[in-house]
Parts: structure tokens; sequence; C-alpha cells
């Protein structure tokens, strides 16, 4: 296998699951285990490193010093929806097209994956079925080392100063938490953690979050009639009483949602977590009043009911800071260019580092990384489109 794949592969076998209910920074220890490795990678190379604190590791690549240094990040954790222990990555040389036996009773075909149509004759890194592969963002991390290889190897080859920057915990929304602009030392930075190779986002959604608090009456249940609020009620009519349409299943592009993370119940309380999601700050605004539409709809129907709600802010949409910064696009389209590519620019339907960076002074618009179907089993990554993507890296950082 060659070593730019060997080293993904090496990669999404540690398990680095962040966890949302932790209040440690990182949220999980072994997330480290992937950061020392990374930095024994880099020592390879020739290059030094920090892990710092917070579990972040800053590394650097000097280059031409009149060349704005230019930064790449990516995050060691794996999201939480899937197991992320004891990655099995199965390789699939020239996919033939058809059914792809994943084993534990999953497959994966064009007819339910419309993308594996476009990979005929690729070589393809899938799962076993049993967990998910961690290409989010694991394949961002191999695409930065391979970049960095490919420079120390070609001494030659002149470029800008390389930043590089690997987070954890960008999974639940806290990879940007610590992040030191200063220590980083980037003018402008990309964010690897895209999927389609020609997919290049400058946006993200605005994002606030509600919890809701709801207190029921208990009785027995034989002495109920006329007494009994069941909490669970409270919450099915709240959730009912928000605008269905706006569920993420009914959504894309850049219409907004309000998406119920989960729901914990029982008679007397429930409590309910919602991320509220939208590209255009005032249209945000409104979303968070149909929450307080939705309180005010619930207690009207059931007055001896308590409801708590709180709406809070999580990140902004990192356009605004981007738009400032034109020499970070103009720099990916030109190397695209110098491909023959034409670059599709899409808002990210999600969150990312980059927003966060942005906002702290340093524009980062978000890269592919030749991966699909994040956060479950039937995820997988194009050897093809990883090449692709690390030639565009190359071309964005030289001279």
């Amino acid at each position: 296998m060659e070593k730019d794949i060997q080293r993904f592969i090496d990669y999404v076998k540690i398990d680095t699951q962040s966890d949302d209910s932790s209040s440690s920074v990182p949220s999980t220890a072994k997330q480290l285990n992937l950061s020392r490795k990374l930095q024994e990678d880099l020592k390879e190379l020739g290059i030094s490193s920090e892990l710092d604190e917070f579990g972040i590791v800053y590394a650097k690549l000097p280059g031409e010093e009149n060349l704005d240094p230019i930064g790449l990040n990516a995050h060691v954790d794996t999201a939480l929806e899937c197991s992320d222990f004891d990655v099995k990555p199965q390789v699939i040389e020239n996919y033939d097209g058809g059914v792809i036996e994943l084993g534990h009773g999953y497959r994966m075909s064009p007819k339910e994956f419309a993308t594996l149509g476009e990979h005929v004759g690729d070589t393809l890194i899938t799962t076993s079925g049993d967990t998910l592969l961690g290409a989010d963002d694991k394949a961002g991390l191999a695409l930065i080392m391979a970049t960095l290889d490919y420079f120390v190897s070609h001494p030659e080859i002149k470029h800008h100063p390389i930043c590089v920057c690997f987070t954890p915990d960008e999974e639940i929304g806290r990879g940007p938490d610590h992040f030191n602009p200063k220590k980083f030392g980037a003018q402008y930075a990309y964010t690897i953690d895209g999927g389609v190779y020609d997919e290049v986002a400058c946006e993200t959604f605005n994002a606030a979050h509600a919890d809701v608090i709801l207190h029921g009456v208990s009785i027995h249940p034989g002495e109920a009639k006329g007494k009994m609020v069941n909490a669970s009620d409270l919450a099915f009519a709240f959730d009912h009483a928000l605008p269905e349409k706006k569920r993420p299943q009914f959504t894309s592009g850049y219409e907004g949602f309000n998406h119920l993370v989960s729901l914990v119940s029982g008679v007397d309380e429930a409590k309910m977590h919602y991320i509220i999601r939208n590209h255009d700050r005032n249209l945000l605004e409104e979303q968070k009043k149909e929450f307080i539409a939705a309180k005010d709809a619930v207690l009207k129907q059931y007055p001896t009911a308590t409801i708590e709600l709180t709406i809070g802010d999580d990140y902004r949409n990192m356009k605004e800071v981007i738009d400032q910064h034109p020499e970070c696009v103009e720099k990916v389209a030109k190397a695209y260019k110098e491909m023959g590519i034409e670059p599709k620019w899409r808002p990210i339907r999600g969150g990312t580092d980059g927003a966060g960076f942005s906002f702290m002074g340093v524009p980062t618009p978000n890269l592919p990384t030749g991966s699909y179907n994040h956060h479950g089993r039937f995820e997988y990554l194009s050897v093809k489109e990883f090449h692709i993507l690390k030639q565009l890296l190359i071309n964005i950082l030289k001279a």
C-alpha cells in the first residue's frame, strides 16, 4: 500500500471518538493517541511540533519568507453517532460498480448510495460494517501529512510557509475553544474536512441551540383523571408545535432547520435538546421565536405545566469574514483551474473549526477530502479523489 494511503489506514485504526458529556479537555484522552502519532509522523519528516495542554498539535514547515504563511488544519476526533472502536478498513480495488459487502449484514450499492456509481474503476476504502470509517476527518489529517511529505521530499519546489494545526473535539463543537491564532501563525488557512473533491465551502450555518425542560404533574395513574400532566405528552406537544417542514429531513441547500437531538422523558419531567441552524442570521432569529411560540402554545394547552426554555448562540456564518479576504478564495480557484477542474461553491450544512478560526482572525474556507457518507457505517474514501486533493493542496501552497 502506498505511503499516503497507509497513513490514512493507520489513523482510522486509532479510536478517537469525542464525548459531549465530558467536561475534560480534550473530552476523551484517547484522542491524544492519534495526536502523538501525528507528532511522530511529523518528526519523521523533520518537522518539529508542539502538543499543547488542550490537545492541539501545532507545527510549521518554513517556506519563502516573502510569501504569506498559509495554514492547514484538520481534526482528530470522530463522530458520536457510530462506534469508532476497532475500525477494520477494507480496500476495494478497481471497484466494478456493483454491491459492496461490508460485513455484519451490511452492504452498499449505487441504488442506495448514488455516488458509488461515480467511482467505477476507483480504489475505495470502506468500513467492515460494524463501525464508522473515520475519514471525517482522518482523511484530512492524511492529506495534510501527504502534502507536507511532498514538499519535504521536493526541496527544489518553493512554497509558502505552511502552518499546521490538528484539533480535538471538533465533532462536539469545541475544536476552536482553545485555538491560539498567534501560535498557529497563518495569514489565512484551509480546513481539510469536506467531501466531494470539487466542492468548496466558504459558508457555514449560523448556529444556535435550545434546551427545554418540561415539568408535568405526576399522580398515581389510578387516580390521575383530571390531575395528571404527563411530561412526555408535553414534549410531544412542544415538538409538534414547531414547523414540521423545518426538520432536517425536509431541508437542503440554504434552508435552515430545527433538529431535536435528544429527548429524555418521564411522567414528571422531560428534557429536550435542539440545534437550530440557518445561513441567514435574520432567519435564525425568526426560528428562535418559533421556540418561544411553541412554549406559549403548550402552556396554553396545559396550564398546570411549567416549561423552562433556554436559547443560546453557538457560532456564526464564516462567510462574513471570508468575504473580506478574497485572496484565500482566489487561491483555491486558481489551484483548481491549473488542474482543469471547475469548483462548486457549496455552503456547509454543518459546522467546522474554520468558522471559529475565521472569527478569531484566520479566514478559513473548507476544502474536501474525497470521502462520503460521514458519521456512519457506510462511510468510504475515494483514493482517486484523495490524490486529486493532494495535488490541489500542492498547487495552493507552491510559490
